[in-house]
């Protein structure tokens, strides 16, 4: 608050220093040498009527068409001048009268201060005269006023400027005050800008690369598929029955094909035919069948335990020639076979196989029961 104080204290004395060298300034005086007398009372008689004729005596709509010619003419001191006297007219009331002249030598002409009287105050007007061109050079309205009037117009001159001044700065105070929310509407806009950019880019984000499946490796050469196996076999099957095609089938329905060397006699599951005796054929060509050695045998589930066989066995074993399933019984113990007839089915390999006679010979024992699982070279049955 002491300092508030100190600051407006030195601006009021400061304002009130500058009001009083202008109220009470000297005039300047450039007078350089003394003028013939008989000049000096021309040019204060002179001036003296310029002043009561062309400018006191005229009404205000005159004195103002005067400052308008200044104006287009660009007259500056008849302009300044002029103007400032109608601005002090209701300062200075009505004209009353001239009441002396005082005329001097200046440096580029003469100077003529001329004293007057108006209603409320006195008033003095300076006309400088150029000496070569005789035009005005200097045109000045002076009204005199009393001490309490000057400081009556400081006073109010010094609140209308604190006025202007304080106002100013509150107008700054509030301008700086409004700095804070600057902050505030830079980080909104940021804000904003950053969710435009999070709505334009993808919601998703990329999904990771699926590795491709490692390739799988070849099986050996050796270990061939059932399905390959499958298709061989049906192959030779086809070969072998197009060897007995014509032949008469049994009373089964089943064409016999040629017994191998392990008394087996292979047939589709679905190969079923019924051939008459009386059909002729042309005998085909017997096919060449190469031999392909078997893939491992898949591991077949654990055999039943073979039931007692029926009957004393014989001397003549009739033995699985592979791993399979017991179809069906062809033969019971006691009935006389054939060489190459049929005594049970087995099942391998998705393939119905004739299990054959060796020789001719009567069925000593049946080993099996329909539904048995037999590994490779079990006893089947005998023969006597």
């Amino acid at each position: 608050m002491k300092q508030w104080f100190r600051k407006a204290a030195l601006c009021l004395a400061l304002v009130l220093s500058v009001i009083t060298l202008a109220a009470c300034g000297s005039s300047d005086n450039k007078t350089v040498e003394s003028i013939d007398p008989t000049i000096k009372s021309a040019l204060e008689q002179q001036a003296m009527q310029y002043a009561e004729q062309s400018i006191y005596k005229l009404p205000a709509e005159d004195i103002q068409r005067q400052i308008d010619t200044a104006f287009k003419t660009k007259d500056s001191i008849k302009y300044n001048g002029l103007t400032n006297y109608i601005n002090s007219m209701d300062r200075l009331g009505s004209f009353v009268s001239v009441d002396s002249a005082e005329a001097s030598k200046t440096e580029d002409g003469y100077r003529i201060e001329i004293d007057s009287t108006f209603e409320k105050r006195p008033l003095k007007l300076t006309l400088g005269i150029n000496e070569m061109t005789g035009a005005i050079s200097e045109m000045t309205f002076e009204p005199h006023y009393e001490m309490p009037e000057l400081m009556a117009d400081a006073a109010g001159n010094l609140i209308v400027g604190m006025g202007t001044v304080f106002a100013v700065l509150i107008f700054i105070a509030w301008i700086i005050s409004l700095f804070k929310y600057i902050g505030v509407f830079e980080k909104k806009m940021k804000e904003s800008k950053e969710a435009k950019n999070k709505a334009a880019a993808p919601a998703a984000q990329e999904a990771p690369a699926v590795k491709a499946a490692p390739a799988p490796q070849a099986a050996p050469a050796a270990a061939a598929s059932d399905d390959t196996i499958q298709a061989v076999i049906a192959a030779a099957i086809a070969a072998y029955e197009a060897d007995t095609e014509g032949s008469v089938s049994d009373n089964n329905g089943f064409v016999p094909g040629p017994a191998l060397n392990n008394n087996l006699r292979v047939r589709p599951l679905r190969n079923r035919c019924m051939v008459s005796a009386s059909t002729e054929a042309a005998p085909a060509a017997s096919p060449v069948v190469t031999s392909i050695a078997p893939a491992a045998p898949v591991a077949a589930p654990a055999p039943k335990a073979a039931p007692a066989a029926s009957g004393a066995q014989g001397s003549i074993k009739v033995e699985a020639p592979m791993p399979g399933k017991i179809l069906a019984v062809k033969k019971n113990a006691g009935e006389a076979v054939k060489s190459g007839e049929a005594i049970l089915i087995l099942e391998a390999m998705k393939m119905e196989n004739e299990i054959v006679a060796p020789q001719d010979g009567t069925i000593a024992s049946i080993n099996v029961s329909v539904g048995d699982a037999v590994e490779s070279g079990a006893t089947l049955a005998t023969l006597d």
